[in-house]
């Protein structure tokens, strides 16, 4: 077996990895300068050698010496141009998405020594802990690819990993993420009873299929009650820095009309007359400033707590619900369907919100019987 070269050394990082560096005396440069370098992160001897060999042969002839760029520097300079082409809030999902994955692993190192088995690794354990794994790991193959356009990279890791094709992560239930007829109505009553601003949030929700953050947005000049129509132009979100920001609905699609029942239009208005300080915005704190996203899931938990025996769906089940009982229980076509939810296309529409209610299943029962094949 043939010697090894001394100047190949054998270290281990800080997650334990076998690796291999050399450091390496190539000359004077042009300007008499001595160049040093050093290269390490190779992961096995004979690709250390191969490079440490060829370096050595060429010696100064050529010689550049590489730039280099942390993790988290390419994201400030990847984030400054991106944060100005969408809106605050994606940009502040993504910055999220940044700092609690990519950044913890990722951001200290430099990116020419991130390797493909390290991207794999990473890419795998995401898979196991979230369902949007593919995002954060497309994010990550993003500052790769334009390390490589600024050149500091000249390959990137993450093209030769092997997606996980599914996540072990448990997937929230959706299609028992539904109220029936009856158990909307049981847990209306049971809202009402505790608290009329409350109630009519969630009426509010059951009766049009507005998005949580879409309601709380809403101001009265956004109700026609004349007409009976309720304007969806504006929604909440958070934006950088987390701070609760109003902003243009989630699509084009998500800017629409609604026309309301006279049941909901007598519920706002008895609302509004209970407010003691009336506020432009219909769902307000104290001050008549705008509430927390996270205030409807604080109500939703306090309705539960008053009647332990409801059956517990999330706010965005009452979305489902929405739509859920207009398809059920009317000859509704599914393209109005689509308009009234402001989904982007028609199978989304079927696809999430047509929930198998029991009235479906014993429909599909009579149906089989009097096929009779």
């Amino acid at each position: 077996m043939p010697k090894r070269d001394p100047h190949i050394k054998e270290y281990k990082n800080k997650r334990g990895e076998r690796l291999f560096k050399f450091h390496l005396y190539l000359g004077l440069d042009d300007n008499g300068k001595r160049v040093n370098i050093t290269r390490q992160g190779f992961p096995n001897y004979n690709e250390a050698k191969t490079t440490y060999d060829q370096l050595r042969a060429n010696g100064t002839q050529g010689y550049q010496k590489p730039k280099q760029i942390k993790t988290d520097e390419m994201y400030s300079l990847w984030f400054e141009n991106y944060k100005g082409q969408v809106k605050e809030s994606t940009a502040n999902k993504n910055y999220q998405i940044y700092k609690n994955h990519i950044k913890p692993i990722f951001g200290e190192q430099y990116m020419d020594t991130i390797q493909a088995k390290t991207v794999q690794k990473f890419a795998d354990q995401k898979a196991k802990q979230i369902v949007k794994y593919k995002d954060v790991v497309r994010q990550l193959n993003t500052l790769f690819e334009h390390a490589i356009r600024l050149g500091y990279i000249k390959d990137n890791p993450v093209s030769k990993i092997i997606m996980p094709k599914n996540t072990s992560r448990p997937r929230r239930d959706v299609e028992h993420n539904v109220y029936t007829r009856k158990e909307l109505e049981d847990f209306l009553s049971t809202a009402k009873k505790y608290n009329l601003k409350v109630y009519t949030y969630f009426k509010l929700l059951s009766s049009t299929g507005l998005r949580k953050s879409e309601a709380l947005a809403l101001t009265w000049k956004d109700i026609d009650l004349k007409n009976n129509l309720l304007y969806v132009n504006h929604t909440l979100a958070l934006g950088l820095g987390n701070k609760v920001i109003i902003q243009s609905p989630k699509s084009k699609m998500s800017k629409r009309s609604i026309p309301i029942s006279l049941a909901l239009k007598n519920d706002l208005l008895n609302y509004k007359k209970s407010q003691k300080i009336l506020s432009k915005i219909i769902f307000s704190t104290a001050k008549g400033t705008y509430l927390t996203l996270s205030k409807p899931d604080s109500w939703l938990t306090s309705v539960y707590h008053a009647n332990p025996s409801l059956k517990k769906i999330t706010i965005h089940g009452f979305r489902h619900t929405f739509a859920t009982l207009l398809i059920s229980e009317t000859n509704v076509k599914p393209k109005t369907v689509q308009m009234l939810m402001g989904h982007e296309n028609i199978q989304m529409t079927l696809d999430i919100y047509t929930h198998l209610t029991q009235k479906n299943k014993n429909d599909a029962i009579n149906s089989i019987m009097a096929l009779n094949l």
